[in-house]
């Protein structure tokens, strides 16, 4: 196997493994520790190097300035926390132009399902049986508890690894 493509699949599944501890972190504390989106920025050049040429990387520096952006306006208006936009922008870095609307998608899927399930297992909570869960008086406070947002924006990311690697697999 080429050196080269052995280090991409390296930094891809390091990508990988650095999503799930900012999950994990994410899950843990409510809060994405800025090392974690620190290190996918800096693993980025290396995937950069190693891919040979094949990587939009401008493209890829464009998404990621532009999420950045967004985020930041989405922070100064209070909609999401600092660490998330990070994280973001950090994952938009790697999915570049041509993975970014899927992984918008996924992250998306996977923001609407973990708030679902939120809901429910408060739902849940609060019932006197389980099946007077969808019956039980509205916690009006519910909507203002914190979400793990960084699980969402790490399934979006997922989705960029697993293409990633697909591509890479693909020249072999």
């Amino acid at each position: 196997m080429d050196l080269s493509l052995a280090t991409s699949q390296f930094t891809v599944l390091a990508f990988a493994g650095l999503l799930i501890m900012a999950a994990a972190s994410d899950c843990r504390n409510l809060t994405v520790p800025n090392r974690f989106s620190l290190a996918l920025v800096a693993l980025y050049p290396s995937f950069v190097i190693a891919a040979g040429g094949t990587v939009d990387w401008l493209g890829g520096l464009i998404c990621a300035s532009a999420a950045f952006a967004i985020g930041f306006v989405l922070f100064a208006l209070r909609l999401c926390g600092g660490a998330d936009v990070k994280l973001f922008a950090a994952v938009t870095l790697w999915a570049g132009p041509a993975l970014i609307v899927p992984m918008l998608i996924y992250t998306t899927m996977a923001g609407g399902l973990l708030a679902l399930a939120m809901w429910f297992r408060h739902r849940l909570l609060r019932a006197a049986t389980p099946t007077a869960v969808f019956f039980v008086k509205a916690d009006p406070d519910f909507i203002k508890q914190p979400m793990p947002y960084g699980v969402a924006i790490a399934a979006g990311g997922f989705y960029v690894a697993f293409q990633l690697l697909a591509q890479l697999f693909a020249r072999i």
